[in-house]
């Protein structure tokens, strides 16, 4: 059997309620006890503000910047990149002018430790042999300009020292491209022989219908470890087709055809794919893959157990055997 409420309690009658001749000397007692309640709430607020905090170390944000700034560099080395877009060679896709502003792209520096570019990735990679059109970039001799420009580079407002183009894959080796007069682009997977896929290129921004006289080309078989690489705007882009001739030149070949090694970007000179458009914020979208290219990738992808079985092993390999490659034709 339980006690009712207030029963055994000294400071109020049996039943829990005070009798009418008792309700002023229970409400002093409530007073008094309620008072001493927050007297001692306010007591430990003062306590706890008199006692001086614990000041952060100096060195503390200084190291904070540092790790940030570590942990930034490897994002960038071996992750993800940031690119900015200096030519209008991609408009409508990508903006770089000044007009449209220049944007800032996000590429991927690890998938194609996986797997090799495909017909229609947006890719960066590093001017091949006779393609340097431009002057490049050159870091500055002062060393504040050089931390000042190498954190430009780091978050992508900076163009990377040295030539970067960036262009769209047409055609992955062992495929055949060409270009017919009226601008449009075929792709075979079986030679020069066909049959020949035409593609649809919504993505295509031209002004020029017969870009200058390059709109025709080909047969060309690209050869295996090498892309067909071109840009979105076909009037503006100087890509695979205006290196058809001896050492990469603009000049073709007298009898039209294309050298098929100056004129394509070996893989290994690829260093990411774009997957997103990060700055400015109105011009902010994800970079897919169109349809038109999507019967053009070779290979099937491997079942989940066999992929994560080969991931590693594979991604430490290419990536060693690419990087070596690079460095032994640059040093050469």
């Amino acid at each position: 059997m339980t006690d009712s409420a207030g029963a055994g309690d000294p400071e109020l009658p049996a039943g829990g309620q005070p009798s009418p001749g008792d309700a002023p000397g229970w409400r002093r007692r409530w007073a008094s006890f309620t008072n001493g309640r927050s007297a001692r709430h306010r007591a430990h607020k003062a306590e706890k503000a008199a006692k001086p905090r614990r000041k952060a170390p100096w060195w503390e944000l200084p190291l904070l910047v540092v790790v940030a700034i570590v942990i930034a560099i490897l994002v960038k080395t071996f992750v993800v990149q940031p690119f900015y877009i200096p030519s209008e060679s991609m408009e409508k896709t990508l903006a770089g002018s000044a007009e449209r502003g220049h944007d800032r792209i996000l590429v991927n520096k690890l998938i194609y430790d996986f797997r090799d570019p495909h017909p229609g990735d947006i890719v960066v990679f590093h001017a091949p042999d006779g393609w340097d059109d431009e002057p490049p970039q050159t870091p500055p001799s002062n060393p504040l300009l050089k931390v000042v420009r190498g954190f430009g580079q780091l978050v992508g407002v900076v163009p990377p020292d040295g030539e970067v183009l960036v262009k769209r894959v047409i055609a992955m080796g062992g495929q055949t491209v060409k270009g017919e007069s009226d601008g449009s682009v075929w792709v075979s997977k079986d030679g020069p022989k066909g049959p020949f896929k035409k593609l649809v290129e919504h993505f295509v921004y031209r002004t020029d219908v017969h870009d200058h006289g390059r709109a025709k080309f080909g047969p060309v078989t690209v050869p295996k470890g090498r892309l067909w690489v071109m840009g979105d705007h076909r009037d503006d882009s100087k890509d695979s087709r205006f290196h058809c001739g001896p050492n990469a030149t603009d000049d073709p070949n007298p009898d039209d055809t294309c050298d098929a090694v100056a004129s394509t970007v070996p893989v290994d000179d690829v260093i990411g794919k774009a997957f997103v458009v990060a700055w400015p914020p109105s011009h902010w979208r994800t970079l897919g893959t169109p349809s038109t290219f999507e019967s053009l990738a070779l290979g099937d992808p491997l079942p989940g157990e066999v992929a994560g079985a080969l991931v590693l092993p594979v991604f430490l390999v290419r990536r060693r055997r690419r990087r070596r490659r690079w460095a032994e034709r640059r040093s050469g």
